[in-house]
């Protein structure tokens, strides 16, 4: 009886690392995700630095357009 357990795991133990192998060797043949990620990356880079930039110069720019409206409204 021992024996034939040793061959069933034998052949799971087989079967496993087979699949392993396969996938494995899938995840290196076809390895789009990674262009994905990357451009993720760059959009995140690209909004951190936007917001950034709007933290910054924000109030300065908003100072600028209430102050242009205000010259501009008709007094009464």
């Amino acid at each position: 009886m021992e024996r034939q357990h040793s061959s069933w795991y034998a052949a799971i133990d087989d079967a496993l690392c087979r699949l392993v192998a396969r996938v494995h060797t899938w995840r290196l043949l076809y390895n789009e995700g990674q262009g994905l990620v990357e451009y993720s990356l760059l959009l995140a880079l690209i909004a951190l630095v936007v917001i950034g930039i709007v933290a910054v110069m924000g109030q300065t720019v908003s100072g600028l357009w209430y102050q242009r409206i205000l010259d501009r409204w008709p007094s009464s």
